[in-house]
């Protein structure tokens, strides 16, 4: 059975239900699911609900099967399976997240041979799911496809790609970064994938830089000549070699670049995790489908000013232990942004081991693993790591080879330390 007739089967068991309760996870590619599993089941008639959550827990599936609704899990769901059987929740799962667990009422792409960190993303699952149900959008799906970085490689590949073929989206090759459309010292200090080291949130530094390659920095990248374009790439270029940044990471600055009526997709995606990480994902699932983005801009803004204090603070009290690198957040740094913050850490190029991030919340600690590109391409999993290393402290993590979470008991943090980098001392031995 291929991955679209087991989409036809999960469909076939969603549009038996009176309601359905949509259960995503709290990111630009769960809420462009969450986004278009609404538009099917309006489509259909069918009542629903819709829940946004950083992670699903034992706890929190017991709370469900107390309920007796009938759920539908986006972009979680996979590394909970055991539990969900045990408990015996009346759920279907559209997930990309890699799991060994076999579940009859799952889309799981990894068990039909499809990479789900670059070939599939969540809302593409849920995408298939609502073809099937009514009308898809794949749009949309595209827009989480991009917000999950799943075009690392420079464009689209696998079952994106026939996604984006199926869309109405224009695709060019181009700089692939957030304002394209914006004065240029304002693109370059906004941008945080790719991150530009010395640049970011640094007006000063990014209109001298301009200033220096003879480029007026209130231009757009859209009005520069191929000269001038040619001239500001090599010298970014230059910066991220100076960093030590790989050949992966430099390489995917330009490639394919996605554009809706002249709006690029990456903005879109970038708004929407921005709004994720402030508190407003209901709010994102109208952005999204009405294409309101002016209106969010704001909240945009707000997400980069925390960003940026929160990325100073770490700074100041980054320690090392081992193979690794750590710092804790306590309640300063919000547990919905601390892995960004730990992203951008890793970005800056001044760290060449994994970095973890502590920070607090109403379960316990939240935990943030990021790794530079050179040490996921010796085969350090970072999934592996804090998913064994939570689970022997009681605590529950998973996530992709390159960015992972868990949370475990307050007061762990140290052992989880111990573990994990015993764990990753021994990845990189092998």
């Amino acid at each position: 059975m291929g991955l679209k007739r087991k989409a036809e089967e999960i469909a076939n068991i969603i549009e038996k239900q009176e309601k359905v309760i949509i259960v995503s996870h709290s990111d630009a590619d769960g809420i462009a699911g969450a986004s278009i599993a609404k538009k099917a089941l309006e489509e259909r008639g069918i009542d629903y609900e819709i829940k946004f959550v950083k992670y699903i827990n034992r706890k929190f599936l017991k709370k469900y099967r107390e309920r007796e609704n009938f759920t539908w899990f986006i972009d979680v769901g996979n590394g909970n399976i055991k539990e969900i059987k045990e408990l015996q929740i009346n759920c279907v799962i559209s997930d990309h997240h890699f799991s060994n667990e076999e579940y009859d009422k799952s889309l799981n792409p990894f068990f039909y041979g499809i990479d789900g960190e670059a070939e599939i993303s969540a809302s593409g699952l849920a995408h298939i799911i609502s073809s099937c149900l009514s009308t898809g959008d794949a749009n949309i799906a595209i827009i989480g496809a991009i917000g999950d970085l799943q075009d690392m490689s420079g464009k689209l590949i696998g079952i994106n790609r026939e996604i984006l073929l199926s869309s109405t989206i224009d695709i060019k090759r181009d700089l692939r970064i957030y304002g394209r459309d914006k004065p240029l010292y304002q693109m370059l200090a906004h941008s945080s994938s790719p991150f530009i080291p010395g640049l970011f949130k640094r007006y000063k530094n990014t209109i001298a830089f301009l200033k220096s390659l003879q480029i007026p920095h209130q231009k757009k990248w859209n009005e520069l000549n191929e000269e001038e374009k040619r001239i500001v790439l090599s010298s970014i270029i230059k910066k991220l070699i100076e960093k030590g940044f790989g050949y992966n990471y430099i390489s995917s600055l330009f490639g394919e670049v996605y554009e809706i009526d002249g709006k690029d997709v990456r903005d879109y995606s970038t708004l929407l995790n921005a709004m994720a990480r402030c508190g407003y994902s209901r709010m994102a699932v109208d952005v999204c489908i009405k294409w309101e983005y002016k209106k969010a801009e704001n909240i945009l803004k707000e997400y980069r000013n925390k960003l940026n204090k929160y990325i100073n603070f770490a700074k100041e009290k980054i320690d090392e232990y081992g193979h690794v690198q750590y710092f804790h957040g306590g309640n300063y740094i919000a547990d919905t942004v601390v892995g960004t913050v730990a992203g951008m850490i890793v970005k800056d190029g001044e760290v060449h081991s994994p970095v973890i991030a502590f920070a607090e919340n109403e379960e316990g600690i939240k935990v943030s693993a990021r790794a530079p590109s050179f040490l996921i391409e010796k085969g350090i999993n970072l999934s592996k790591a804090v998913s064994k290393s939570a689970k022997l402290l009681g605590g529950e993590g998973g996530g992709h080879r390159s960015a992972a979470g868990a949370i475990i008991p307050k007061g762990m943090e140290e052992d989880f330390l111990y573990i994990f980098n015993e764990e990753i001392r021994n990845q990189l031995t092998l």
